[in-house]
């Protein structure tokens, strides 16, 4: 009987361990689903996909470079479209493309995907903080990787 109950208290004690282990810390942060991605270092991921954005909202600042990496997830082209500052960059099924955009004044920004926004709803907005209206000064893309297959519509 004890020796059944020290195997016991063994595997309870082991079994607290490894949850305490494997339990997250209050300063974790997680993103799986948020709608926002902010940035401190000027840079920030926006997924492409059939027929989403994610996240829809990105956070810059007024007069500062936003590295804007687009990478399409998804099996058609994809534009990012900021019609205010005259880019509109296609990325193709499985390409990624760095765009870079300096915002001149705060205010929302309004982006997105020039061959799906009117059927799907493919849109979002660069909250720039600081200033008034928004505008841009030279924008410039450049592609990091891409991917094979046909591009779509």
């Amino acid at each position: 009987m004890r020796r059944s109950f020290a195997i016991f208290a063994g595997l309870a004690l082991v079994a607290a361990f490894g949850a305490t282990a494997c339990g997250g810390s209050d300063e974790e942060k997680t993103t799986t689903q948020g709608t926002t991605q902010g940035t401190t270092s000027g840079a920030v991921s926006l997924e492409q996909d059939d027929f989403y954005f994610q996240p829809t909202t990105l956070e810059g600042e007024a007069g500062k470079p936003l590295q804007v990496a687009l990478k399409n997830e998804g099996q058609a082209s994809h534009t990012f479209t900021i019609d205010s500052l005259n880019i509109d960059q296609t990325v193709k099924p499985g390409e990624t493309m760095t765009v870079s955009v300096t915002p001149k004044a705060g205010g929302d920004l309004p982006f997105y995907c020039r061959f799906h926004k009117a059927s799907n709803g493919m849109q979002g907005t660069i909250t720039v903080s600081g200033g008034g209206s928004s505008g841009a000064t030279s924008p410039s893309a450049t592609k990091s990787t891409s991917g094979g297959g046909a591009g779509g519509y």
